[in-house]
This record gives C-alpha cells, sequence and structure tokens, in this order.
C-alpha cells in the first residue's frame, strides 16, 4: 500500500500553531494491519520496512523505490526524508513536512485519529525506528506508518512529545486562542543530538500529574525531570502480596496491623538527556514528616532496581522504569506507630526516601515522598476503594562540569525540587506578607474534633500523692519557721524545694505566702461582703459551674458544698473586678485553689493571681495579650523547634487551637491535678516564665508523635491523649525537670514582643483593605476546602451508618415481631395457668377440707377402736381366767375321779371277793362312770370352742387395728406430699374395708355356738400358742 499523500487545502504549516519540529527523520512507508492496538503486529511491520530499507541504504535522503510484503495491493512505496512536526495539544495535527525551511505541508494526521505508538525492538537494528497506527477515515482501514530517526536517540523524545500531546486536553480558552510556541531546545544543544529545530517557536505543554510550570521545566536544559510513583503492598494470606487500598477522599493509605508490607517505588526519567541509574542506594522510611536524615530507617531490599525500557510502549516513551522493592516487617519497633490502630479520624504521616546512584552525578540523589496513611484492625474489610498508586514528580537542576578521564557529561546537584515542595514555596510566598495571624477578638476555645470515639480526659481526674519523706517535710517546716518571722522575704533555699514540688499537706499555707496574702484580714472581709452583693453574670456562672471539675467528688453533685463554694468565689470576683468579670476559665484556677484552702483564702490567692500575676490582662482588650503569648510562642518553636513548627505551618495548626487553654487555666481545664498542682507551685514562685517553660516542654516530649499525625490527629492528641499522658508522676516529674532546664528567658520573650508591635504595627499602616480581604478569602477558602474534605468523609460515614443502621433496624423489626408472637403465646399461657392455678387452689381448698374431716373422722374411729380394744382385751382376759379356773377344775375332777375309781375298784375288789353280785355292780359302775365322762367330754368342748372363737375374734380386731393405723399414716403422709385428690381415695378404700370389716363380723360364729367344735388337736394347738395351758384332748378320757 502506498504512502496517502492527501494535499489538504492549507499547503503550509500555519504561522500560529504551537508544535515541536524533528528534522532528519525518514518515512520508511505504510502497511494495513487488523488490530491497531495489537503491538506485536506494529513491531513485525517496523522489522519489515526496515530491512527493506537497509537493503536499498538509509539516510542519503534520495527518493528510493521499494515493495512493501503484504500491502496488500503489490505496489511500491518510497522512504522520504521529512521534518515532522507533532502538536502540543490534543487537538492538534500530526505534519509530515518537506525538509528546508519551506514548511510545506505533505500530508497530516488529526491526532484524535492516532490509535497507537510504539518504538522498534531495543537493542536490535529497529531501536531507531517508531511507527503509529491511524483510522483512515475514507476506507475505514488501518495503517500503521514507520518512521526511522538519524539519530536513535531521537525516538524516545518523539515518542515522549506524543504521549505529552495525548495526556494535554485543551481548555475553552486555549481552543479559542493560540499560544506563541517557544523551541524544544537550542540549536547547539540539537546538533549535537542530530536534531536540528526550526525558528519557529515551540511550548510543551504539562500532563496532569505535572505542576503549572512544568512545561517551562521541560524545556529547561539544566533541569530533569523524574517521575517517583510509591505503591505499598501487604501480606494476602495466600502466599501473595496485595496493593494495599488508596483513599481518594482523604488522600491517605489504608493499612492492617501486623500484616508484613513491601514498599515498590518506581523512578522513570520524562525529560532531557536519559541519565543512567546504575544502582539503589537505599530505600528508607519513617513516621513522620519534615523528619531528619538520622530519623530515617533502612529497609531490606527484596531486589535490585532494574531498567525495563522495552517492557510497555509507555515505558519506551518515558525512557525506561526503575524499580525499587523492600519488605517492611510491621513488628519493627521503628514502625511502631505505622503498626498502631488509628482512631476514627485520625491519619499518620509517613516518609519514604529513595537514595539512586546516577552513572553522570558524583553523589547519590534521593527523592523524598511524603504522604498519609490510616491504620485499621487485622481483620478489616476494604470494599470500596482505588488501587490508584502515589505519584509524584521531582525536579533536579543539574551543572555540567569538567571530569578528568571520563569521556562523558559529568553534572552536578544545584538543587532538587518537588510538586509538594513547590506548592509549600507558593503557599510560604503568598504568606510571607502576612507573618502574624491577627486573632478575633472573640475568647479563643480550642478546636474539637468530634469525629473520634475517645473520650478525653475530664477535668479534675488524677491522683495526687500525699506521701512525703521526713526530710522534706523538716526542710519545708525549717522554711516556714523562717519566712512566718518576716513575711515580706522569702527564705533562702526555697526555689528548689518548690522546684522538687510542696507537700500536698503544705500547699494551703505555701501558695498564701507565695501570692503575698497570708493573713489578710482586709481581703477575708471584703470577701465577706462581696458575696452578698448581685452580679450579672450569675446565670454564666450557674452554667459553668457543672463543668468545672467534673472527675472530682468535691464538685461532681449539684447543690454540693464544692459548687456552692465555687459559685460564691466566682460571684465575688465577678463583682470585685468589674473591669474583666467573669470569664471561662476562672472557675478551674479558683477549683484548684478551693481543693487546699477554704473558699475565703481561695478568693484572696486568686485576686493576687489574677492582678500581681498579670492574668486578668489576658481577658482584657479584646485578648490582645493573649495573641502576644501566641506569637511568642511560636516564636519559640520556630527557634527550638524548626521542624514542629514547620509541620504545623503545613498543616495549617495554630498556636491558639491548643495553647489557648494552657494560658488562660494555667493548664487546670485539661490536664491531670497531680500535673496542674505542681504547675501553679512553680508559677506562683515564678511567675508567667513558667507557663512558657512548661507548654515548649510538652511541645518537645511529644514532637516525634506530632510530626506523624495530620490536622485532626494533631488537635485530637492535644486534646485526649497527651493530658492522658501525664496521669503518670513519673511523666509529670520529668516534664517538670525539663521545663525547668528549658532555654527561654525573660529577655527572648521581650524581643518577641517587640517583633511583635512591629509587624502589627507594620500591617496595620500598609496593608490595605483589598489585600487583607484576599489574604482573608485565601485563608477561608482552605479552611472551607478542608471542611469539604471532612464533610465527605463524614458523608461516606454517615451513608456506611445509615445503611447499618436500616440493617439492623430490620433485624430488629423482625425480632420484635417474633418477641410479640412469642408475647401473644405467653400471655395466653399465663391466662390458662392462671386459670389452672385457680382450680389447684379449689381443689388445694377442699382437699384441706376433706383432710379435716378425714382427720376427724381418724379421731371418732381411732377412739372407737380403743374403746373395742379395751372391751375385747377384757373380755380376752376374762376368758383368760375362766379358762384357767376350768383348767383347774378338770384337774381336780379328774384327780377326784382317779381317785373315786381306785376306790371304786378296792370296793369291787372286796365285794369280789365277798361274791356279792359282782357282774352288776361292775355293769353300774361302768355305765355311770361312762354318763359322767361324757358330759365332762361335752362341757370341756364347749369350753375350748368358745374360747376359740374368742381368740380368733381377737387376732382379727388387732390385724383390723394394725391396717387402720397403717392406712392413716399413708394417708398423712400423701396428703402432706402433694395435697391432691388421693385423699379421696384414700378416704374410699379406708370406708371399704371398714364395710368389709363389719360383714366379717357380722358372718363370725356367735360366742355361745355348738356343734361347731373343730378338731381337737386344732383347738388345743391354738390354747398352747395363746395361753401356754396344756390341755388333754378327749382320747386321753378313754
Amino acid at each position: 500500500m502506498n504512502l496517502n499523500l492527501d494535499k489538504q487545502d492549507e499547503n503550509i504549516l500555519p504561522e500560529d500553531e504551537t508544535c515541536i519540529l524533528f528534522h532528519h527523520v525518514y518515512y520508511l512507508g505504510c502497511a494495513s494491519v487488523v488490530d491497531p492496538r495489537d503491538e506485536i503486529e506494529a513491531q513485525r511491520t517496523i522489522e519489515i520496512l526496515r530491512a527493506q530499507d537497509s537493503q536499498v541504504g538509509s539516510g542519503s535522503g534520495v527518493h528510493k523505490e521499494q515493495s512493501i510484503p503484504g500491502g496488500g495491493d503489490g505496489s511500491s512505496t518510497k522512504h522520504i526524508e521529512i521534518k515532522l512536526s507533532v502538536p502540543n495539544k490534543a487537538d492538534g495535527c500530526v505534519r509530515l513536512l518537506e525538509p528546508g525551511r519551506s514548511n510545506v505541508v505533505i500530508t497530516s494526521f488529526r491526532l484524535y485519529s492516532i490509535l497507537f505508538c510504539c518504538r522498534g525492538t531495543n537493542n536490535q537494528v529497529e531501536r531507531d525506528c517508531f511507527a503509529f497506527t491511524e483510522s483512515h477515515q475514507p476506507s475505514g482501514i488501518f495503517q500503521c506508518h514507520v518512521f526511522r530517526c538519524q539519530v536513535t536517540e531521537a525516538v524516545k523524545k518523539v515518542l515522549y512529545h506524543f504521549e505529552l500531546a495525548f495526556r494535554t486536553i485543551p481548555t475553552q480558552t486555549e481552543a479559542h486562542s493560540k499560544l506563541n510556541a517557544i523551541s524544544l531546545a537550542n540549536t547547539s544543544n540539537n546538533s549535537k543530538k542530530g536534531i536540528h529545530s526550526d525558528s519557529r517557536p515551540t511550548v510543551d505543554s504539562p500532563s496532569d500529574s505535572l505542576t503549572p510550570s512544568c512545561g517551562n521545566d521541560m524545556n529547561d536544559d539544566n533541569c530533569f525531570v523524574f517521575s517517583v510513583s510509591l505503591e505499598i503492598k501487604e501480606d494476602d494470606g495466600k502466599g501473595g502480596f496485595a496493593t494495599v487500598p488508596w483513599d481518594k477522599t482523604s488522600s491517605c493509605f489504608k493499612f492492617r496491623r501486623n500484616l508484613e508490607k513491601m514498599v515498590v517505588v518506581n523512578v522513570t526519567q520524562l525529560s532531557n538527556v536519559e541519565l543512567t541509574i546504575e544502582r539503589c542506594f537505599g530505600l528508607l522510611m519513617t513516621p513522620g514528616r519534615n523528619v531528619k536524615d538520622s530519623d530515617m530507617h533502612l529497609l531490606d531490599m527484596v531486589r535490585t532496581p532494574s531498567s525495563t525500557p522495552g517492557d510497555e510502549p509507555n515505558s519506551a516513551i518515558s525512557g525506561g522504569t526503575h524499580q525499587i522493592i523492600a519488605s517492611w516487617d510491621p513488628k519493627n519497633s521503628n514502625f511502631k506507630l505505622l503498626n498502631t490502630e488509628t482512631s476514627k479520624g485520625t491519619r499518620v504521616f509517613l516518609s519514604v526516601a529513595v537514595d539512586i546512584v546516577i552513572q553522570e552525578i558524583e553523589e547519590p540523589v534521593r527523592f523524598l515522598i511524603e504522604t498519609k496513611a490510616r491504620v485499621f484492625p487485622q481483620q478489616e474489610k476494604f470494599w470500596y476503594f482505588g488501587r490508584k498508586i502515589l505519584q509524584e514528580n521531582f525536579y533536579i537542576y543539574l551543572n555540567e562540569k569538567e571530569a578528568l578521564g571520563v569521556n562523558k557529561v559529568m553534572y552536578q546537584v544545584q538543587s532538587i525540587e518537588s510538586d509538594s515542595s513547590r506548592r509549600k514555596t507558593e503557599k510560604q510566598e503568598n504568606e510571607a506578607s502576612n507573618q502574624i495571624k491577627l486573632y478575633s477578638t472573640s475568647c479563643p476555645q480550642d478546636e474539637e474534633d468530634d469525629d473520634d470515639t475517645d473520650e478525653p480526659l475530664l477535668s479534675g481526674s488524677g491522683e495526687v500523692s500525699k506521701e512525703c519523706s521526713e526530710k522534706s517535710l523538716s526542710s519545708w517546716g525549717d522554711t516556714l519557721v523562717k519566712w512566718r518571722i518576716d513575711l515580706t522575704k522569702r527564705p533562702s533555699g526555697l526555689k528548689s524545694l518548690v522546684r522538687r514540688g510542696i507537700p500536698e499537706a503544705l500547699r494551703c499555707e505555701v501558695w498564701q505566702l507565695l501570692s503575698g496574702c497570708f493573713d489578710n484580714e482586709d481581703m477575708l472581709d471584703r470577701y465577706r461582703v462581696l458575696i452578698t452583693m448581685a452580679s450579672p453574670q450569675e446565670h454564666v456562672i450557674q452554667r459553668d459551674i457543672h463543668r468545672t471539675f467534673p472527675a472530682h467528688d468535691y464538685f461532681k453533685s449539684s447543690g454540693s458544698i464544692g459548687q456552692d463554694s465555687l459559685y460564691r468565689i466566682s460571684k465575688a470576683y465577678s463583682v470585685y473586678d468589674q473591669e474583666v468579670g467573669y470569664c471561662q476559665g476562672l472557675s478551674f484556677l479558683a477549683a484548684a485553689l478551693l481543693l487546699h484552702m477554704p473558699e475565703e483564702q481561695a478568693f484572696c490567692v486568686l485576686v493576687k493571681i489574677m492582678y500581681d500575676y498579670k492574668m486578668r490582662d489576658l481577658f482584657k482588650n479584646g485578648f490582645e495579650d493573649l495573641h502576644l503569648k501566641f506569637f511568642q510562642l511560636e516564636r519559640a518553636m520556630d527557634e527550638m523547634m524548626p521542624n514542629l513548627s514547620e509541620h504545623f505551618k503545613e498543616l495549617g495548626v495554630e498556636c491558639h487551637m491548643f495553647s489557648s487553654q494552657w494560658f488562660l487555666t494555667l493548664f487546670t481545664a485539661k490536664f491531670p491535678l497531680n500535673m496542674v498542682f505542681q504547675v501553679i507551685d512553680i508559677f506562683l514562685h515564678e511567675g508567667e516564665l513558667m507557663i512558657f517553660c512548661v507548654a515548649l516542654s510538652l511541645l518537645e516530649w511529644c514532637r516525634h508523635e506530632l510530626l506523624a499525625l495530620d490536622f485532626e490527629g494533631v488537635l485530637k492528641y492535644f486534646r485526649v491523649q497527651l493530658p492522658k499522658k501525664y496521669r503518670s508522676n513519673d511523666h509529670t516529674n520529668n516534664l517538670i525537670h525539663s521545663s525547668m532546664s528549658c532555654k527561654i528567658s525573660h529577655k527572648k520573650l521581650k524581643r518577641y514582643e517587640k517583633d511583635y508591635m512591629q509587624v502589627r504595627d507594620r500591617l496595620s499602616l500598609g496593608e490595605d483593605r483589598a489585600t487583607r480581604s484576599d489574604r482573608e478569602n485565601k485563608k477561608l477558602m482552605e479552611g472551607n476546602m478542608r471542611l469539604e474534605a471532612e464533610n465527605d468523609d463524614l458523608a461516606n460515614e454517615l451513608n456506611t451508618v445509615k445503611m447499618s443502621l436500616s440493617t439492623q433496624l430490620e433485624k430488629t423489626m423482625d425480632h420484635v415481631g417474633t418477641l410479640q408472637s412469642e408475647l401473644q403465646v405467653a400471655v395466653s399461657d399465663l391466662r390458662t395457668n392462671r386459670e389452672k392455678v385457680a382450680e389447684l387452689k379449689e381443689d388445694n381448698q377442699r382437699l384441706v377440707e376433706e383432710t379435716q374431716q378425714v382427720k376427724e373422722m381418724y379421731r371418732r374411729e381411732s377412739t372407737r377402736q380403743e374403746e373395742e380394744l379395751q372391751g375385747k382385751t377384757k373380755l380376752v382376759g376374762d376368758y383368760k381366767t375362766i379358762v384357767s379356773q376350768l383348767s383347774t377344775r378338770i384337774e381336780t375332777l379328774q384327780v377326784k375321779h382317779e381317785q373315786e375309781l381306785k376306790s371304786m375298784k378296792i370296793e369291787a375288789a372286796s365285794r369280789c371277793s365277798l361274791n356279792m353280785e359282782p357282774a352288776v355292780m361292775v355293769a353300774e359302775m361302768e355305765t355311770r362312770q361312762t354318763e359322767e365322762n361324757v358330759k365332762l367330754q361335752k362341757q370341756v368342748r364347749d369350753l375350748e370352742l368358745e374360747l376359740a372363737q374368742t381368740k380368733l375374734k381377737l387376732v382379727q380386731s388387732e390385724c383390723h387395728i394394725q391396717e387402720v393405723e397403717h392406712q392413716l399414716v399413708s394417708t398423712q403422709r400423701d396428703l402432706d406430699a402433694t395435697k391432691n385428690t388421693w385423699f379421696q381415695k384414700t378416704l374410699g378404700s379406708i370406708t371399704a374395708r371398714n364395710k368389709s370389716n363389719a360383714k366379717g363380723d357380722v358372718t363370725a360364729p356367735p360366742s355361745s355356738g355348738v356343734g361347731m367344735a373343730p378338731p381337737s388337736g386344732g383347738i388345743a394347738s391354738v390354747f398352747r400358742s395363746s395361753d401356754s395351758v396344756s390341755i388333754k384332748s378327749s382320747s386321753s378320757f378313754a
């Protein structure tokens, strides 16, 4: 495919167009491509056309015909010497001009139609070539145009200006007004490089990351621009490292605690002659900013910097990227502050420095980047964030120097600037005429930072030790004895005693002696009159009383003795000093005095402090004297702590934002009591100089922490962390000792006061209203921008909180619905249980009544059973007596019968001997004997039967009594244990048993029954078992 040389209506380059001209550039040809953004296809086209150009010879300036393989139509093309015109804006045209000074346009391409640029492969023959792909609008195809430069180094320059043109979007004003162009470089330098510039003026437009003056720096031969990017990665828990989030709103990194991190720094040269970066001398980091070189800490290098000029097209344009990677151990004590979780709304500063060794520069070059970070818990999840890396441009101004034995140009560093330092310098220049801040005439208050969850230390907090050594008490005792003798003269050695601390038990007397109001009866009488007078500020005093020392028990309760005394002192002073009246902060000093002495003496000491120590001057004339104190403190910080002073100026932190209550209340409003009392000790002895000493010592002790904090963090540190730090007696003693050696004097304060007056007079005379308005407007705009950023943070947090609250509300409503259902079920169960309880109460009452009835029945039944038992026992006794009598009678009859029998036998024998009818007599005797025996046997059987029946009934009665007693005991036990309806069952069982027993009694044989004699053996056994009486059976009578 041949080069399309479409002539435009304008064949001459416009005179008013700003552009960059490159000479000795050769057009090799073009070819159609399928993918316009495919680098491999573009490199193949460059390789083919460059090889064809090498075959026929290059650089002759003679038009040569060459065929392009793959050109589509097999046509030929020409490599032509041209001048290349690259525009400075994205709305310009890339033009190919005829060589020489005619500036005739051969062809042109709109910059927006160029889709891709690249250079030839490095370290190959194609390294002096470059190409761009453009969309050919009429045909709708993509063409890749290839060019070759006579000087290889010119390729980087060409592509660099292509990049600038792509990045620079013209404003509306620039689109309608043409700028005067300036040359890219002077003719002498370009002749060395082989790139000759025209007399046409050109200008470079800055990229979006450069400052407005960057374009001029690009064209400065002595300025070398480097782009340095900072990227921080942390362990992702999967064996790799993920880029930490970058918060665009607050412009800070978001770290997580206790995770190993990697610091990645990329260094890229953007302009001027390419310098050779030999190696990285070291990568350093520290918390804070404006730090000293000795405060930086070296990180462990992971790998050395590597140059990758040909990896990507952009790398080729910018001249190569050199990457430095180092590991960061968060557990290192040097980075403890960067591994400590920051509270809400607080950020810490972070400084990262990389030292680069450049072959053309003798000493290493340091690039320092300062940024901010927030530290979150280790398990924190970030859902919405940008992974933008931090990038900043550095401008190195070099001077050429002669180097013996070196065949190259060597440079010496003149200065190094960054975008941040330029902005700071510009800001300082704008504020150069405003060396003193004219504060508001209203009472200044410390800035409050509500965007946190940490609670500040309440006034009146802290434990005050009452211990004192015997040696100290002895020394104070001797001193007070001498002092009481002459109250007008302070004893020798008092200064050292006061600096070591006044014992708590002696402060009442010593404070009165130091202030010069010991035994001042006139002032005491005056106080008693003042408390009876009315004050126009009583409502203000009453409002502030509740805010004074709320952490102390003496002032905590409303209407307490402490609050009443504090109210009377404040009101009395407002009446006594009507010029000043009552001012906010006065109550804190009065409360500190009340903790050591009665209110009359406290009022006298307060008056002395306000008048003799000139504390009341701070409240007069619109706080003019207080503004002077702020100026003096700022000047002292400039001389003694310049890095902290510079840090505060960059953040916009002013002395009145944190030190107003230090001067107005003698540190009593925010600090713990153990520190407050020691400060008052030395203040009463040495005066107002002590306030500056303590203030400067406070700043010096917390200097490193403050250097690592941003605006909100600094204010919060003064409000929360700093007072809590001095709850420890060790920290307080170190502070007091440090303040005693502070290098501040009355002479310096006088000099600062003189400077303040001069600057104030100069500003009041030389500054017109417009300048003052502009300055104030600028200050307000800066404050407004800061507040808008804070507002954005708060808005994001508000949205997050709203979403979380909405989710919680939905869960709560669901839970409420569940609880309501459960409540309804519980209420229904309760009602059912109440009904059951009522029924159980009725059952219980009925059971109680039944129990009473059972008990009464048992009592009656027991009585009856006892009576029956007694009767039966008596009957049994009678039966036993009868049986015994019958047994005796039977034995007697038996004996008598035997005797008669014997006598009869003898008589019969005698009769037989006499032969007097023996047979008849024997028969009569036997008959009579038999009849008598039958009668006797019958009587015995009747008696035995009656006795057996009686004993049987006795046994049955005893068994029945035992069973009834057992049932009664069981029934009583069940009744006491359960109180249930089983009593009715028991009662029924007892009743049934009684009925069965009654039936048994009816069916039993009568005591006088006849004809039911059991076997004699059984009856005899009954008698043997019950009465142990031996009765022979009827067979023994035979």
